[in-house]
Parts: structure tokens; C-alpha cells; sequence
């Protein structure tokens, strides 16, 4: 099991920003709780970490702290650093993203080992016609990923998955060590069969699940019969 968490610096984008990393989700930008303390909390833990980080800005005082409490601990344990580096579905290009390439530098100077979880902003919206991943999309993620040697997952919004299918499963066919993530917003109409769709033309370890209940349990259900 892996515990993921949002990470931001402190008054992000204002005149009271700091250096301190703290676990908050925009819009929020203040948090009692600092990813010092988090991690100190998890490192107790026998579970795996991940962080989302929600600016560029955080990235490099976070992998310091990270380095420093693993180092710390002597513990071993799974690691992911997500971020959205590409603008995905549905997201205008002058909405900000997490510089891509300074994104993959800072993990490959300061903390290698990690699984690398580069993604793409998306938006989806119930009420509204949507679009889905494309092949252009897809090809510009694998053109700034192609030559990293860690493993990497990239987080795909689950509900719109299988129609982007043949752009994900020529996207896996490129490196063993590449996997799909698949996550649901809070309001995302996931579907079990889709989900079997995917699970049925993948390799079970090139896919994780992470969706919300009670559609997990129901797929699980489903996938064992």
C-alpha cells in the first residue's frame, strides 16, 4: 500500500511564500502539517510513499527532506514523485504545469531510486462534451521520458481511458518498465466494465488502481470470476 500526499511550499505564489514544503491541495496553500512531519509519521509506517507536487518550486527542498528522513529511518520502501508536466484533456495550454524537464533533472540528481509518475492535467467535466488523451499527447510524454532509466506510472484519469486505449497500449509497448496508474476524480462516472476492458487487454503488472469505492470493490468482484 502506498500513501500519497499533495505538496506545495507555504504561501505558494505569495508574498509570504517559504521554503518549507507542506502537505496541501490547491487551492490551499497553508497547512498545519509539513512534509517534515508527514513523512516522520509515514516512515513509521511499513507503507510505501508517494508525493504529488503541486509546484516546481517544491520539488528540490522536498527531495532534501526526503533524502534526509529515509536516510534516518534505514528504512527501504517504495517511493513514486508524481507530477503534472504535460496539459492533458480538456486543459487549456495557459493553465501552469510543473516544468518537465526540470522535474525529471532534480529526481535523477537528488533521489534516483524513486519510481517516477509523470503526468498529464486533465479535466473532466460531467455535464460537458469531453476529450480524451491523444496519440499527440502520449508521443510528447514519451519523448521526455524515453531516456530515464527508473520505472515510471503514469497517472491517466481513469474515466477517460479506454478511448485513449490504443495511444496507452503502444505507450506500454515502449519499455518493461513502464506502467499506467489509473485514478478517479471524486465526481468521475468510472465504469467496472471499463476497467475490465483495460485489465483484459494489459499485463497485470503494467496497471494500478486508484478508485475510489465502491467501484473498486465491485471490480475486484468482477475480476476474479
Amino acid at each position: 500500500m502506498v500513501l500519497e500526499a499533495d505538496v506545495n511550499l507555504e504561501g505558494y505564489n505569495t508574498a509570504n511564500q517559504t521554503s518549507i514544503p507542506v502537505m496541501a491541495h490547491p487551492p490551499a496553500i497553508y497547512s498545519d502539517n509539513t512534509l517534515q512531519q508527514w513523512l516522520e509519521a509515514v516512515l513509521k509506517s511499513k507503507k510505501g510513499i508517494k508525493l504529488d507536487f503541486k509546484s516546481l518550486e517544491a520539488v528540490g527542498p522536498s527531495l532534501d527532506i526526503l533524502i534526509n528522513q529515509v536516510s534516518k529511518s534505514g528504512k527501504n520502501r517504495p517511493v513514486w514523485l508524481n507530477a503534472d508536466i504535460l496539459h492533458g484533456p480538456n486543459v487549456p495550454g495557459l493553465v501552469p504545469v510543473v516544468n518537465a524537464t526540470r522535474f525529471v533533472y532534480l529526481i535523477q540528481e537528488k533521489f534516483p531510486n524513486a519510481t517516477i509518475s509523470p503526468g498529464w492535467k486533465a479535466v473532466y467535466l460531467s455535464l460537458f462534451p469531453n476529450k480524451t488523451y491523444t496519440r499527440a499527447m502520449v508521443e510528447e510524454m514519451y519523448e521526455i521520458i524515453k531516456n530515464i532509466p527508473q520505472k515510471v506510472t503514469f497517472p491517466v484519469r481513469a474515466v477517460m481511458c479506454k478511448l485513449a486505449w490504443p495511444h496507452f497500449s503502444w505507450l506500454l509497448k515502449q519499455s518493461p518498465s513502464y506502467s499506467l496508474t489509473l485514478w478517479q476524480g471524486k465526481d468521475d462516472p468510472v465504469s467496472v466494465d471499463n476497467l475490465l476492458f483495460i485489465r483484459d487487454n494489459s499485463l497485470p503488472e503494467q496497471i494500478y488502481y486508484d478508485i475510489y469505492e465502491p467501484v473498486l470493490s465491485q471490480f475486484k468482484e468482477a475480476a476474479s470470476k
